[in-house]
């Protein structure tokens, strides 16, 4: 008896043994409706699905979306930043989904390319100011959740101010020019992982398990429409996404090496005139600036910093990373992190999007 899936096989043959085949190029409607068998033994199926879905080319229409995405990104001025980021390797998001397959991957589901949802970046970099960060305003214990971290990701009570885009994938930036890469997964031992009473053995079969991965370079993109100070705050958002996706990666399979992702590097250009000067006041040569916190300097502070700086403090409730306070007085060397001490102003500079203000310690009466 002739039956819906018998009449796909047709449709199936002839479309996948046609090498002119340029029509059908949506990745996510083959891989959720032709598929030859639907028995699970069926890896020759599966995988045959897979090596003809990563080959299918971008459909054109998306790239003349992602162009129109770009203008709109570009018009929105400081209110939102875009950088690429670029896949080392391979990339998983979504494996875990709903499929017909065992695996199954995060699509547009209007052109069946991967991207990067942008609540996924959001938790990727929330969870890396947790763990990572150590300044008082990155922290959450309990139901106190850091000013900085409230800013950006919000609490239980409130949103954040910064709101993650979807990330797109950058046209012909693929392995081989083609988004999606045909991946496999081996089971050395199924029966030992489904009956912990069969121990693994060596001659036990492999189990192949075809799976789509995705790479390329991809857009990713921040807002801060709300914040007066948006600029700031999305650079100091965008250097929490660049070691999150560095170190931890995102999606599936992190700890085998998939999702680690570079962005690419601002140059000193692109980094200055991103800068706004913090709403600060503006000091006289001499000024005394008000007592403020001497604190423990991190690696970033350095770097913000001169290199013969001696102390560092924090300027009122304003994060270092925005605003810093150097002294470079010897003086200064015995100051220790907590103490509230006084300066005067010497000038003002900026490194790296940081407000650095140059001070001598307050002579002693």
């Amino acid at each position: 008896m002739s039956t819906y899936r018998h009449k796909l096989d047709n449709v199936y043959k002839t479309l996948t043994q046609s090498s002119e085949n340029t029509y059908a190029t949506h990745a996510g409607l083959w891989l959720d409706r032709y598929i030859e068998k639907q028995d699970r033994e069926s890896v020759d199926s599966r995988s045959g699905l897979i090596k003809y879905a990563t080959t299918l080319p971008m459909p054109e229409i998306y790239r003349a979306f992602y162009t129109r995405w770009e203008e709109v990104l570009k018009a929105q001025g400081n209110k939102v930043q875009a950088r690429k980021a670029a896949v080392k390797g391979r990339m998983i998001i979504g494996l875990g989904d709903e499929s017909i397959l065992e695996t199954s991957i995060v699509l547009h589901h209007t052109y069946g390319v991967p991207y990067i949802p942008g609540s996924a970046l959001k938790g990727l970099a929330a969870s890396y100011a947790r763990q990572k960060l150590t300044e008082q305003e990155w922290q959450v214990k309990g139901e106190v959740y850091g000013e900085a971290y409230k800013v950006v990701f919000g609490d239980t009570n409130n949103a954040g101010y910064i709101t993650f885009l979807d990330a797109f994938y950058v046209p012909d930036s693929g392995y081989q020019k083609r988004a999606l890469y045909p991946d496999v997964i081996t089971v050395h031992h199924k029966d030992y992982y489904q009956d912990k009473d069969n121990a693994p053995a060596d001659w036990d079969s492999p189990t192949p398990i075809p799976f789509v991965s995705a790479t390329g370079s991809y857009l990713i993109a921040l807002a801060a429409p709300d914040l007066e100070q948006s600029t700031v705050w999305l650079t100091r958002t965008f250097e929490i996404v660049e070691h999150a996706l560095k170190d931890m990666g995102i999606g599936a399979k992190t700890s085998s090496g998939y999702g680690r992702m570079e962005l690419e590097q601002l140059t000193e250009k692109a980094i200055q005139t991103n800068y706004v000067r913090p709403n600060i006041p503006t000091f006289r040569i001499g000024q005394e600036v008000t007592p403020s916190t001497v604190v423990a300097p991190t690696d970033e502070m350095r770097r913000n910093a001169p290199a013969d700086t001696k102390a560092f403090l924090r300027f009122r409730e304003f994060p270092t990373q925005y605003v810093l306070i150097v002294v470079n007085a010897e003086e200064a060397t015995n100051w220790k992190p907590g103490e509230r001490r006084g300066c005067l102003f010497q000038k003002e500079e900026a490194h790296n999007g940081c407000t650095v203000i140059v001070c001598q310690p307050k002579i002693k009466k």
